[in-house]
């Protein structure tokens, strides 16, 4: 169900700022921190004593001190102190996961400590970057991660799901182009001389039709980032010259909980009116936008509880997030395989 040698964001940089923070990532339980000495943490939320959560304890120094009898843990996971003896018993410890800071999220590796290969982050330079402007949140969404993954793919959804903002019905008519990478799905759709989507029309003041573009890259398991934007049409962007329209970068990270639970952090960038309150408030409708993602999903999942056995079709359009979801499914039998080895 779950890749588990893997990078999963775990939350913004800020969401360590007031103390201890308790998350489940792929149904386990962990409690992330921040010492007083700037370095992050993760531990496995469960005390070695008596399974009290560490959530529930305090941050003391760089150590989490458990609220039931006031072990102390370090970033290792292993007990350093223990109140009423000197002596650590044999296991006074916890698991601990490795942890990256990148582009203001928290990045976090499931699997064999061992693997855990930095380089596999992918960089989302445009989240963190005096260039761009961002806007930024998180969402709690009841529906599987892999459906709510899905819907990220699937531009023909905008026309229904978005039809007063993103939606278009060009983009039923244009057949994307999916490239197959080792450990990617790259996808593009251009729409040439067309009727833009509502909101990048507004925002890049087109007069008439314009030339609109969608690229994305998902990297597995849980990974996107966007490219997309409108310009005047005839005026080169496709080539390049984005003079004469706008450019916004998206970045999901859609970190499953359980089976039925997400996470969702998200930020949408652009490299345009930085410093504009009235660009901010125009494209902060974006925000909208992902929340009638989340409704269509949470409905959905509704259904597919109450019908576990139901079949499904598959279409013509659903063929980037297939391809997706293939790509997935074999790193995680890849994976299963390696384990039994």
């Amino acid at each position: 169900m779950y890749l588990k040698n893997a990078w999963y964001v775990a939350g913004w940089d800020h969401h360590l700022d007031d103390g201890l923070l308790a998350r489940t990532i792929c149904e386990e339980p962990i409690v992330f921190f921040r010492g007083e000495n700037g370095e992050v943490g993760a531990l496995e939320d469960r005390c070695c004593h008596r399974s009290a959560p560490l959530s529930v304890g305090r941050l003391q120094g760089n150590e989490v001190e458990c609220g039931y009898h006031g072990l102390r843990f370090d970033r290792t996971g292993q007990c350093t102190a223990i109140p009423t003896q000197e002596i650590m018993p044999p296991g006074a410890c916890v698991r601990s996961y490795p942890i990256v800071m990148k582009n203001r999220w928290i990045w976090i590796w499931m699997g064999d400590p061992a693997l855990a290969d930095e380089n596999l982050i992918p960089d989302y330079f445009f989240v963190d970057s005096p260039d761009w402007a961002s806007i930024d949140d998180y969402f709690y969404v009841h529906c599987n991660y892999q459906a709510y993954i899905d819907i990220q793919l699937d531009q023909t959804h905008s026309p229904y799901v978005h039809p007063g903002t993103l939606g278009n019905a060009a983009k039923l008519r244009v057949k994307p182009k999916v490239t197959r990478e080792p450990r990617a799905i790259k996808c593009e759709r251009l729409f040439p001389n067309d009727d833009p989507p509502p909101l990048w029309a507004k925002a890049a003041n087109i007069d008439g039709k314009g030339d609109s573009w969608n690229r994305w890259i998902y990297t597995p398991p849980a990974t996107i980032m966007f490219d997309v934007g409108a310009a005047q049409a005839g005026t080169g962007a496709f080539e390049g010259n984005r003079e004469f329209g706008i450019t916004v970068h998206n970045a999901h990270a859609i970190t499953p909980e359980t089976a039925t639970t997400t996470h969702h952090f998200w930020s949408n960038a652009r490299d345009f009116g930085l410093d504009d309150p009235e660009t901010h408030d125009k494209l902060g409708v974006i925000r909208k936008v992902f929340q009638e993602d989340v409704a269509i999903c949470e409905a959905q999942q509704v259904r597919r509880t109450q019908f576990p056995n139901a079949p499904e079709i598959d279409v013509a359009m659903d063929h980037p997030s297939i391809q997706a979801r293939n790509l997935l499914n074999r790193l995680m039998d890849e994976e299963r395989q390696s384990s039994a080895a």
